[in-house]
């Protein structure tokens, strides 16, 4: 399992930067410090971080109102951010948490709940993507279980055929190369239907012009 490793903190206070930053780096996690509240979105970009920790007062942008920005970015919107705030009354945790927040921590920061609230969000995300790739697997399994048994009967009539006619054309008869070559390619095309019934995995590999699409070599062989 993959988890975070880049963590933003977000808080006007150097102090408070300064102890989290201890923490989290002694933690081994690598650390993006931000004191501005009106730079954010901007070192967020610029630094890509898997986690924002963001405090919630904060002098110009509040950090309900960053998190409501990060979240209406195309961009930003998948980092999750935990609020690390003394203010902890309900009706800031509610709208912290409708805003977009994962989860939230207390001021002053203890580490081990810091570390393990960190820990939960980054596992949670890691099975939600877990799940939506089982979803997509299952959607392509579907999907070539029908392309197979749609293409594998019209498949054997072509190469039935084909080899029927090489059976009653003699070697340099006008057709036999040609009939030869659609079994061929007949053959090929059965390979390719074989590969679609065993694919275990989902892979890509880029295609002209830099698309993307399913690597068949590498999803039926694992």
């Amino acid at each position: 399992m993959t988890l975070c490793n880049k963590v933003m903190v977000v808080d006007d206070s150097r102090v408070n930067l300064k102890i989290i930053d201890l923490i989290l780096r002694r933690a081994g996690y690598e650390t993006v410090l931000v004191a501005d509240s009106g730079s954010v979105l901007k070192a967020v970009r610029d630094s890509d971080p898997c986690l924002i920790l963001l405090d919630i007062d904060m002098p110009g942008l509040s950090g309900l109102e960053i998190c409501r920005q990060l979240k209406e970015s195309d961009d930003c919107s998948h980092i999750p951010v935990i609020f690390v705030t003394g203010n902890t009354d309900d009706a800031t945790i509610k709208k912290a948490f409708a805003l977009g927040g994962r989860d939230y921590v207390r001021k002053p920061v203890n580490e081990v709940e810091l570390l393990a609230r960190m820990l939960a969000v980054s596992v949670q995300l890691e099975l939600t993507e877990r799940l939506k790739y089982e979803e997509k697997m299952s959607g392509i399994l579907e999907l070539a279980g029908t392309i197979c048994h749609e293409f594998n009967q019209p498949l054997q009539v072509i190469l039935g055929s084909a080899e029927l006619l090489l059976q009653k054309l003699p070697v340099g008869a006008t057709g036999r190369t040609l009939a030869e070559t659609i079994v061929n390619q007949t053959c090929k095309l059965g390979e390719i239907n074989r590969k679609l019934m065993n694919i275990t995995t989902y892979e890509h590999k880029l295609y002209i012009g830099n698309s993307r699409i399913v690597d068949l070599e590498k999803a039926s062989t694992r």
